[in-house]
């Protein structure tokens, strides 16, 4: 009971009831005035939505390639202590601007809408490759247009330049080595054809191991100066077979949004201006 006389008397504070009453009037009457403007606001949302969609759906589609990269460096190179980091290298390519695609991509330089190198966070050699084409078929060839331009950089290339110079030395040396491991068989062979005894020391079975390694190690060698390639791919390219561009969707909601917000002002605005006229 007395909790029942406590509420009623909160209740019946000066100018709360008041407030209620004023609050719900005051939703009321915007409810009542939405409904009066409806058609301002309704117009005003459906003209941005049918707008956006129109032009979302007249923007050209666009198609991405992402993929990951290295700067690759072959074991035991003596000449060369490093190669650029993966931020020097993304650094030294900038915003890939009109010029540049022009450079790049000289081809199909108006298909491309972005092309960009991003460094791995947390490693020196490893980079990300993105490609936007309005193309998805010129994709797969903008990347290796991309690696190329990249493969081309002045630093990147005379670095390039110089393993390989090593690995050929280093081909030569092998080449050296196995042509006196293969005088040494001739002369072992003739010695057993003629029945000499073979030199003290001298072990058949181990000239032909060295010469069997020699020759793995040649061909190891020959590989990769055939196959060198300064930037090299950690994994087959992904392409987005649906576009990527235009967010269709996001348009829309957002011009729908942008609509409804400003259909909103007008009637404001609309109801402003008749009562101003009134008065």
């Amino acid at each position: 009971m007395a909790d029942k006389e406590e509420t009623q008397a909160v209740d019946s504070k000066p100018g709360h009831c008041e407030t209620v009453q004023d609050d719900k009037m005051n939703f009321v009457n915007l409810c009542k005035f939405l409904a009066k403007r409806k058609m301002i606001t309704l117009a005003i949302f459906l003209t941005s939505v049918l707008g956006a969609a129109i032009f979302s759906f007249t923007l050209p589609p666009i198609y991405r390639l992402e993929t990951y990269a290295k700067l690759y460096m072959p074991k035991d190179i003596i000449t060369v202590k490093e190669l650029p980091t993966a931020r020097e290298v993304a650094s030294i390519i900038g915003d890939v601007d009109r010029e540049k695609k022009v450079t790049i991509f000289s081809q199909y330089a108006d298909e491309i809408t972005d092309a960009k190198i991003v460094e791995i966070k947390g490693s020196t050699d490893k980079f990300k490759i993105t490609i936007e084409s309005r193309n998805l078929d010129h994709l797969p060839s903008a990347l290796q247009e991309f690696i190329k331009y990249i493969q081309n950089n002045r630093e990147i290339k005379t670095t390039s330049e110089k393993i390989i110079s090593e690995i050929d030395v280093k081909i030569e040396i092998v080449n050296e080595a196995v042509k006196n491991n293969d005088f040494q068989i001739k002369e072992i062979e003739k010695r057993l054809s003629s029945s000499k005894l073979l030199p003290v020391g001298f072990n058949p079975v181990e000239i032909n191991n060295k010469t069997v390694d020699l020759k793995m190690e040649k061909y190891r060698l020959e590989q990769e100066r055939q196959h060198y390639k300064p930037i090299q791919l950690l994994e087959d390219p992904f392409i987005s077979t649906d576009p990527i561009k235009p967010k269709k969707a996001m348009i829309i909601a957002v011009a729908g949004m942008v609509g409804l917000i400003l259909g909103i002002c007008l009637a404001f605005l609309a109801e402003y201006y008749e009562r101003t006229r009134n008065r």
